[in-house]
């Protein structure tokens, strides 16, 4: 399942006047994907955006997998114009297959140091996304080949670590165009993805 990578934010370009995202991405993450998401800046003891998206993979049925996350960010430390971002998301992740149907909870944990003005950022990430239960259903096909398999919840034991850059540029007052390049590697001894690398281009509309 695709490995979640949170919304590109720019501190220093947000103001109390726009204080609602709405965003659009496309790219690559385990395939080619669409997302689109809300956030929502507060600014409690320090600046807060709290944000909920979908995302889905293009291919030929479209909603048969999905992803879901929600979840905050937080500018933690902020010394001249570097900050350093704290953030921490929830996810729900649907899959199937001829085979079986899986549906997942997880979590997603990241840290940013970056470089923030109100034209544009730049920042590095390193984060972890953990699935923490997965519930599986089998296609009478599956049972059939293998009359052992069994349907219920699991506790999988992989994660995938992910790192990269991520880059924004500010197009108007309530516009902004956002960039974001990594590669990930598969927790342990499991399998890295065969192009273990994301990339994703999107818009961000303030308001």
């Amino acid at each position: 399942m695709q490995v979640g990578k949170t919304q590109n934010v720019n501190w220093r370009s947000i103001n109390t006047k726009q204080k609602n995202l709405i965003y659009l991405n496309l790219g690559y993450d385990f395939g080619g994907t669409v997302q689109v998401g809300y956030g929502r800046s507060l600014q409690v003891f320090r600046p807060i955006v709290l944000s909920l998206d979908y995302s889905i993979p293009m291919g030929e049925r479209l909603l048969d997998d999905f992803k879901v996350r929600y979840g905050a960010q937080m500018e933690v430390f902020k010394w001249h114009k570097f900050a350093f971002t704290a953030k921490v998301l929830g996810n729900f992740r649907r899959f199937e297959n001829d085979l079986v149907r899986m549906a997942g909870f997880g979590t997603e944990l990241s840290g940013l140091v970056g470089y923030y003005k109100p034209e544009w950022h730049v920042a590095a990430e390193f984060g972890y996304d953990k699935s923490i239960v997965s519930g599986l259903k089998h296609a009478g096909r599956m049972k059939e080949i293998y009359s052992d398999v069994k349907d219920g919840w699991y506790q999988p034991s992989g994660g995938h670590f992910f790192y990269g850059i991520q880059a924004s540029k500010t197009v108007s007052k309530s516009l902004e165009a956002s960039l974001r390049l990594g590669a990930t590697n598969a927790e342990g001894n499991h399998e890295d993805p065969l192009v273990p690398f994301y990339a994703q281009l999107g818009v961000i509309k303030k308001f």
